[in-house]
């Protein structure tokens, strides 16, 4: 039976905007971070969000641009079949129907068989059913699709399922592993955490409740959920602002070319200390030289011709040599300040903290490209994004953690700036708190991104609650009133 091609003009963008979603976010490439860090990352990416739609759509545009898949889909399991919840690069499944029927029919292939499924199957691999994965497959002949099951316990709960161009290498199968494995079951937690009281009796029983000494279930749980939550709200608790942080220089500076030129030599590499006026990158200066002994050669020509006419006391000739003569004094001292431009060199002491060019010898630069960026060394600065819904609660001073997927236990530091403009980072507005680390300095490297944690003041669980609920309520009343 012939199939129809993805159709989807939102499905056929997926690529675009998996990649301008590694620019914004700074997402792990696979070559820099080993599995387990990889695996790490994502799932405090995963955890920071509070709605399972935002964790989900995070992780599993992370993953396409991590293995660089044209799509990376993600199935649940509910009532017996399964259901698609998120694409990569797709907000709205409902104007992708047939599309997202295919995903979920080759999910469930894989779910029934419960065992991983390539499509097209690798040599020397043990035969299972395909037919699913041969109908998504032939809206594109040259995808290599690949499903993994979720399991929990000894549940099959989900699915992933990646679509790559290249096919799938060792290194790429054992990261697509590993998320199934360990990224999977907090995302079906997180769901499961937002469904209904019954919804997740039978999803931890496996079965559905029944009835208790003639009592209606829904009346049990309601009771049971109403004393649950009196007495959790009732809890102690410390109100907290969670966001994303990352780790900078106090002081930091772009080291960019001067003229249009050729890279000749390279003398650092990212993690290199530098010292002040150390010549870091050297540009083609050959061009330069010539010019400079080209003027060099004409200024002293013209300053014989200027003796000349001072010596025959003509004031034309004279007035004429001595401007031809400041002339070539100008160009050659701007041939010997071009020339000098082009040893780049360290504005200060400190470390080198991005721009590998060893490998780039002898590529062409532009005038004002960045090539490098040096940051001081042994001064650094927490730096939280901060939602912009948060952003009212927060005040100079406040004590706050950071946890790296990097360090073994998180550092304190205190808040001391709050930046007054907003700024856009994975289609949000955040504020940046800037602080201080009082401990564990010594331990962070620009560059490393974490999880913070602000303290706002203690207060008790349902208070909390209630603040995050009435601002909700706040803003949707807001939007629906005319």
């Amino acid at each position: 039976m012939q199939t129809t091609p993805f159709a989807s003009p939102e499905l056929q963008a997926a690529p675009a905007a998996n990649a301008g979603r590694a620019r914004a976010s700074g997402t792990p490439r696979a070559g820099g971070l080993n599995s387990v860090s990889t695996m790490l990352v994502l799932q405090s990416r995963a955890i920071s969000h509070d709605r399972f739609a935002t964790a989900a759509a995070s992780v599993v545009a992370d993953l396409a641009v991590l293995l660089k898949c044209e799509r990376v889909s993600l199935g649940l399991q509910e009532r017996q079949r399964v259901r698609v919840t998120t694409i990569s690069g797709v907000t709205d499944l409902r104007a992708s129907q047939d599309a997202v029927l295919r995903l979920a029919q080759a999910m469930q292939e894989a779910l029934d068989q419960r065992c991983s499924i390539v499509y097209p199957m690798p040599p020397d691999t043990a035969t299972c059913a395909t037919l699913a994965h041969a109908e998504l497959a032939a809206g594109d002949g040259k995808l290599s699709i690949c499903t993994l099951p979720i399991l929990c316990g000894d549940q099959a709960t989900g699915a992933f399922l990646f679509e790559r161009l290249d096919g799938f290498d060792a290194a790429a199968m054992q990261i697509a592993k590993d998320a199934a494995l360990f990224i999977g079951p907090v995302l079906v937690l997180q769901q499961r955490a937002e469904g209904t009281l019954q919804a997740r009796i039978e999803a931890a029983t496996g079965r559905a409740p029944t009835p208790a000494h003639g009592r209606s279930p829904w009346r049990v749980a309601a009771l049971t959920a109403a004393i649950a939550l009196a007495v959790i709200g009732a809890l102690p608790t410390t109100y907290r602002v969670v966001s994303p942080a990352r780790v900078e220089g106090e002081a930091q500076r772009v080291i960019a070319a001067p003229v249009d030129g050729f890279v000749r030599s390279v003398a650092a590499r990212p993690g290199d200390a530098v010292h002040a006026d150390q010549v870091i990158v050297q540009l083609e200066d050959r061009d330069l030289k010539l010019e400079r002994e080209k003027w060099q050669s004409e200024l002293a020509k013209l300053d014989k011709q200027y003796l000349d006419a001072l010596s025959k006391d003509e004031a034309g000739p004279i007035v004429i040599a001595a401007s031809k003569l400041a002339e070539a004094r100008s160009q050659l001292e701007l041939a010997e300040g071009q020339l000098e431009r082009t040893a780049l060199r360290a504005p200060f002491e400190g470390v080198l903290i991005s721009g590998d060019l060893s490998q780039s010898i002898g590529m062409p630069v532009k005038r004002g490209q960045e090539l490098m960026t040096i940051a001081t060394e042994r001064a650094y600065r927490v730096v939280a994004e901060v939602d912009e819904q948060d952003v009212a609660a927060l005040r100079a001073g406040q004590k706050a953690q950071v946890l790296f997927a990097a360090l073994p236990e998180p550092i304190a530091f205190t808040v001391t700036r709050i930046a007054p403009v907003a700024t856009t980072a994975d289609g949000r507005n955040v504020f940046e708190a800037e602080g201080n680390a009082a401990a564990g300095a010594d331990a962070l490297r620009p560059g490393l991104r974490g999880v913070a944690k602000i303290e706002i003041e203690p207060s008790f669980v349902a208070v909390v609650w209630w603040q995050r609920a009435s601002q909700w309520l706040r803003h949707m009343a807001w939007r629906l009133v005319d």
